[in-house]
């Protein structure tokens, strides 16, 4: 990692010690102040890249001291105190660029300053090692709430496949696919089937290759292409092949096959183990769906917390809210109230049309691109690479990427 100047602001001896001690081992020139006001000074006449400040020291301050420097604004990373979920998002609602919790560990601290350090162009990404696409991760922790509908639409306009398409297999070869959509809920998994795909190989044939997880031109040759361009990896079709996939062989899949494609998409179910916890740590974004109920919103409501308290999670959260039923239980707001977010999107009930999506095959964003259904699933895709805008679907039969990129 290279030497940046970073300035730490901790009125904790022991922290302000364990910090200076951390980032310098890592590379870093470290300044030290007690107070935000010795920051706000510091920084006016010192380049300073990055400030890691003990969150009970810079509340009420972090704004300050983001722009302390003349013409240009400073990432913060909040230390907060361990097990307060609450006050990681209040740091995060008042400013700071990222919070990490008390009881860190030396590597997770020098993994966020190198993301906010990249993240702010200070420092170049290490182009020795293998770019590795975006891990979107799909999960409820409650079924039945169109967790499958939703990775596969979203993999489908992530892929750019939304011009009409007929369902089922591609010519495309894996190797020049560039999202894959890979089905983890290795009991009942369905993605094949929303797709109408007759794969000749699932995950379970995958796990058992010792060769094929180590390989990532033999990995690939496992998956199947689907004609919106999308290469999916499906579930096993029997569901006591899932009790032989282990959390090792998970990691290889994901890590052999993440270095191919722009995008990995993977479809979590609602069964939280090893396996699907893990995939939740390593992902750059996690979508959360659930449908407005009471049940389904404490479930989630203690999935965050559970996250938040046992793992060392470096990544986005969207929730989705799905009308899977034409009565609303509880309204929006109740939802924003209790999980204290905003949802992504919020999906409309439509019966007709995504019953025929599912048994036709054919995802609702091909079917009926222009349905409000569809407007929210490109609502996902856009909070999930960032983009304010998302593009409507062309008409023309072309291949090309999201927003033209490909």
């Amino acid at each position: 990692m290279a030497e940046n100047p970073i300035l730490i602001c901790a009125r904790d001896r022991e922290l302000r010690s364990e910090l200076e001690d951390a980032l310098s081992n890592a590379g870093h020139r470290t300044i030290t102040v007690t107070t935000p006001a010795d920051a706000v000074a510091t920084m006016r006449g010192t380049t300073i890249d990055i400030i890691v400040a003990e969150g009970l020291a810079a509340s009420g301050a972090i704004a300050s001291m983001r722009v302390a420097s003349e013409g240009q604004i400073t990432p913060i990373l909040v230390v907060a105190p361990a097990h307060d979920v609450e006050a990681r998002i209040a740091f995060l609602e008042a400013g700071a660029d990222d919070v990490i919790a008390g009881s860190f560990a030396r590597s997770e601290l020098e993994s966020r300053v190198e993301a906010l350090l990249i993240r702010s162009g200070k420092v170049r990404p290490d182009s020795s090692k293998p770019a590795s696409g975006e891990l979107v991760a799909f999960f409820s922790p409650k079924g039945g709430v169109g967790t499958t509908t939703l990775a596969v639409n979203t993999a489908v306009l992530l892929a750019g496949g939304t011009a009409p398409a007929t369902s089922g297999t591609s010519a495309i070869t894996p190797d020049l696919a560039r999202v894959a959509l890979l089905d983890l809920d290795l009991q009942f998994g369905q993605v094949a089937t929303h797709l109408n795909l007759t794969p000749r190989y699932d995950a379970g044939v995958l796990a058992s290759d010792e060769a094929a997880l180590a390989d990532a031109d033999m990995a690939r040759s496992y998956l199947t292409v689907h004609s919106s361009g999308v290469a999916v990896m499906a579930a096993p079709p029997r569901p006591e092949v899932e009790f032989d996939i282990t959390l090792e062989q998970v990691q290889q899949m994901v890590e052999i096959l993440r270095p191919s494609f722009d995008h990995v998409v993977v479809d979590l179910g609602s069964r939280l183990d090893p396996r699907s916890l893990w995939v939740l740590e390593q992902a750059d974004a996690q979508v959360l769906v659930l449908f407005p109920e009471i049940a389904a919103l404490r479930a989630t409501s203690q999935l965050l917390a559970f996250l938040a308290e046992s793992s060392t999670i470096e990544t986005k959260t969207h929730i989705v809210i799905n009308h899977v039923f034409p009565k609303e239980l509880l309204k929006t707001r109740d939802v924003e109230n209790l999980l204290r977010t905003k949802p992504a999107a919020e999906v409309p009930y439509t019966e007709v049309e995504m019953i025929r999506a599912v048994n036709e095959g054919v995802p609702i964003v091909i079917g009926h691109p222009t349905s409000p259904a569809a407007g929210a699933m490109r609502r996902v895709a856009q909070a999930i690479i960032g983009i304010e805008q998302m593009a409507m679907p062309e008409r023309a039969p072309q291949r090309r990427g999201l927003f033209g990129r490909r």
